[in-house]
């Protein structure tokens, strides 16, 4: 296994500088519990490690659901901000400034990892897979929600952002295929994932079209054109995001 390849410090000053500026979700509430529902609806005494947790919307989804939850980020601002945010959880919520690659928990100890976008800030995933891998218990669930690279729509949204300014140092988007592979060389299995957010993202990225077409608005337009785009992509190749879903192995 190699070093770390990830820019932890200017992750760190970009992330805490969006802390600055809102409260942040990587996704929508109703995404969020869409994709937390294979864990089932009530997660009373699970152990729940939200890895990226941002200003903690995610973490305080599960919370809700009565798992015992500690929110992992590397912005120290957003670890701050969301302390403050979600008293009603207080005794079952815990935030912390961590290292997806180099995790505070014992071996074997938690019952799943949820990453809401996050493994596509690694150049290389390896060590984060490993260290889930290790504190997971047998039969823990590793669940991941990532920009699909295999959407050619997806990629010139990635290149707009990136000309704009808008991407943190270490983003890329992930073939689905090749995380499945990777995931199930690190101990997961069965591995499986699905596309999600079918929309054309890059739209909202352009000045005289954002506020006509952000993620909630211009189906009337979107609808067709991805109806007919579909036609001539595989269904892997769908969905801007994909959910990908695996089980560490017993033994």
């Amino acid at each position: 296994m190699t070093g770390s390849t990830q820019k932890k410090d200017a992750e760190a000053a970009f992330w805490d500088k969006v802390a600055q500026e809102r409260i942040y979700a990587a996704f929508d509430k109703e995404e969020y519990e869409s994709y937390i529902d294979s864990l089932g609806k009530d997660l009373t005494g699970k152990t729940i490690v939200d890895i990226g947790s941002a200003s903690g919307v995610s973490a305080a989804l599960f919370a809700a659901r009565g798992a015992i939850v500690y929110g992992i980020d590397i912005s120290p601002e957003l670890i701050a901000q969301a302390k403050t945010l979600w008293p009603e959880y207080e005794d079952r919520l815990h935030f912390q400034v961590g290292d997806a690659e180099n995790l505070d928990f014992e071996d074997n100890s938690v019952d799943a990892c949820f990453f809401g976008g996050v493994l596509h800030h690694f150049p290389e995933r390896e060590r984060v897979y490993a260290e889930a891998a290790r504190i997971l218990k047998p039969g823990g669930r590793f669940i991941a929600v990532e920009p699909n690279r295999l959407n050619g729509l997806e990629l010139i949204e990635w290149g707009i952002a990136d000309l704009r300014g808008k991407l943190s140092p270490n983003e890329y988007p992930i073939d689905p295929q090749v995380m499945k592979s990777e995931m199930m060389a690190h101990g997961f299995s069965p591995v499986n994932f699905v596309p999600v957010r079918f929309d054309i993202p890059f739209l909202a990225q352009l000045p005289l079209l954002r506020y006509g077409f952000s993620r909630q608005k211009g189906f009337w337009f979107k609808r067709p054109m991805l109806k007919f785009i579909d036609a001539f992509r595989a269904p892997e190749n769908r969905g801007t995001f994909f959910v990908i879903d695996g089980v560490k192995k017993n033994g």
